[in-house]
């Protein structure tokens, strides 16, 4: 086994004998062990170790292995780790009162080395196995929510968030921005040029924008920025530096023509699809009258 990676297991026991002896055996697999003989401070420590696997003493003393396993099973940081109980009796009231307490197996002492690192490998192999699904599942979620093309969050995620301000009623800016005539590049370069300007648009929109922003791929062309609820002169240096150093990089890779919204949003509004509208119906008009850009804020701004 690859010792950079190696599973954790904590014994806890308060017979130094019985934990001796389950280490050597399990040394031979190259696990990383830690060791405790008392229970409370399992209860108060664990989080911090990164354990994979405890073997727990269910007669320990001070306080029973139930009761160290009910305690971990309650908090969220450790209840997910498996718990193997080790007793010296096959009483079956405590075989039972192992398992509601949570524990996953037991084993009975005196140790035979076969069984216990067939044990432990098992129920180390089911918490390999569960971590990769979480993994894949998380990358499933990542992907749920991103744009393929530009790694940008996609439209269902930043529709998403704008649902969780108009629920929370809180006072942001929606930037709207939409390269224009995006048709000629298509035509000039061809699609994969064109993609890539999509791309490299995307990273500079990144670059750009403030910190903990939202920024969405919303369609083809179209933009959006979700960001915080910032005084409209910072909106406005912000744009000021988008002139700078944005517009002159923008015609770096080949796009010379492009608009931007930014909408103060201080009032409560019925739905997200309303507030789309707007934010289209003012882009709309800026195109129309020939603007490169428009600050629309409500009159208490």
């Amino acid at each position: 086994m690859d010792h950079e990676s190696a599973f954790h297991i904590l014994i806890v026991d308060d017979e130094k004998d019985d934990i001796e002896l389950a280490a050597s055996y399990l040394q031979e697999e190259g696990y990383r062990l830690s060791f405790s003989t008392n229970g409370m401070s399992v209860i108060e420590g664990l989080e911090r170790k990164n354990v994979d696997l405890i073997l727990l003493d269910i007669h320990i003393s001070e306080i029973d292995g139930f009761s160290i396993a009910k305690a971990l099973k309650r908090d969220p940081k450790t209840s997910d780790i498996p718990i193997m109980f080790i007793t010296a009796q096959t009483d079956i009231k405590d075989i039972s009162k192992a398992f509601e307490a949570g524990g996953v197996d037991y084993i009975v002492k005196p140790f035979n080395d076969i069984e216990l690192k067939a044990r432990v490998r098992t129920h180390l192999e089911n918490v390999s196995y569960l971590r990769d699904i979480k993994e894949k599942q998380a990358k499933l979620a990542q992907l749920s929510i991103t744009d393929p093309l530009t790694k940008l969050y996609n439209f269902l995620y930043f529709d998403t968030q704008l649902k969780k301000y108009q629920i929370e009623q809180e006072e942001f800016w929606f930037v709207y921005i939409k390269i224009n005539r995006f048709d000629t590049i298509n035509a000039l370069y061809g699609f994969t040029k064109a993609n890539k300007i999509l791309k490299m648009f995307a990273q500079l929109l990144q670059e750009s924008m403030p910190k903990n922003s939202t920024i969405a791929r919303l369609y083809g062309v179209g933009f959006g920025v979700l960001t915080n609820n910032y005084e409209l002169k910072y909106m406005q240096k912000l744009y000021r530096t988008i002139e700078k150093g944005f517009l002159q990089k923008l015609n770096d890779i080949g796009i010379s023509d492009y608009s931007i919204v930014f909408y103060h949003v201080n009032e409560p509004f019925r739905d997200t699809e309303q507030l789309y509208k707007k934010v289209q119906n003012i882009f709309r008009e800026v195109i129309e009258e020939g603007k490169k850009y428009e600050f629309v804020t409500n009159p208490r701004s």
